[in-house]
């Protein structure tokens, strides 16, 4: 393993982390499995610096999601922590347009009385630094270039429950229209995530999701089209904002005193270190491990 700061790219099925894949050819990667949980690392640059990319299997569901970023925040503790796939697009939503979540709903939330369900549907935000740094990247279109077309961007939140969700009319559909309208998309993994990732106040989340159908048009024949596009466009707009995110990296200053090149290494949040002082003319070295 490297000693780089680390970013968590997340996917929960299949498609998205091929997608994932797919934008990094040629790379090398190294399979971990820790715990009983397999993840793939590699090293991955931008225009900040070097990444140590941690590619994580979320699978289905708030619960599976939830746990699986727990696991992966506190094996690797990174500094930033993406999930990323496609969902069902609301209000204005088309095929293909990202989503880079503000704060995600939890709509399934709320009290069943004997007179019906008295709504009360939690919200969790996303890391607000990774939200402005979304909007930077989204004022230009070359983050896509590896895209057949720029797909529009969206700053809006996501609603996120059990169900999957296929047609307009549905009960569900219904709920989050009257209750977290301003939602661009619907999913079953954000909540879980996001809520995992907050209790952690290490790590920066968001998720990035692409429109795979808009609820009443899914099928399964349409989804074989549909559902690589949005992955793609996706995981192309995730590892853009990974890209462009500053890794912290250790920072080296002289001891105080004395007139000796003797110097001490102090790391980031949740990182452990050994460390070497040497005096003048002598040769120590530093190791960072940001895993345990």
């Amino acid at each position: 393993m490297t000693d780089l700061p680390t970013a968590v790219l997340a996917t929960p099925i299949d498609i998205e982390r091929r997608a994932v894949l797919d934008l990094l050819p040629e790379r090398e990667f190294t399979d971990h499995e820790i715990g009983g949980v397999v993840y793939r690392e590699t090293e991955y640059e931008g225009p900040q610096g070097v990444w140590r990319l941690v590619l994580a299997m979320a699978g289905r569901g708030n619960e599976r999601a939830a746990a699986a970023v727990e696991h992966a925040v506190a094996t690797w503790r990174p500094q930033i922590l993406v999930l990323c796939g496609i969902a069902g697009g609301l209000r204005d939503a088309r095929i293909g347009d990202v989503v880079a979540a503000t704060h995600v709903y939890g709509y399934e939330a709320g009290q069943d009385t004997d007179t019906g369900l008295l709504p009360r549907p939690a919200s969790v935000p996303t890391s607000f630094p990774l939200h402005q740094r979304a909007q930077l990247i989204a004022d230009d279109t070359a983050w896509a270039a590896g895209l057949d077309a720029a797909p529009r961007v969206f700053h809006r939140p996501i609603a996120s429950g059990s169900k999957v969700i296929t047609g307009n009319a549905a009960a569900s559909a219904e709920h989050i229209k009257r209750h977290s309208s301003d939602a661009q998309a619907v999913d079953t993994e954000s909540f879980g995530a996001m809520t995992a990732a907050d209790q952690r106040r290490t790590v920066d989340a968001i998720v990035v999701r692409g429109i795979s159908d808009l609820l009443g048009d899914k099928t399964k024949e349409a989804d074989k089209h549909r559902q690589p596009l949005a992955a793609r466009n996706a995981a192309a707009f995730a590892l853009a904002l990974i890209a462009r995110s500053k890794p912290t990296q250790a920072e080296i200053r002289p001891l105080a005193g004395g007139k000796s090149n003797t110097y001490i290494g102090a790391v980031g949040n949740g990182a452990n270190a050994n460390i070497a002082a040497m005096g003048d003319r002598a040769h120590g070295r530093i190791r960072i491990d940001y895993r345990k």
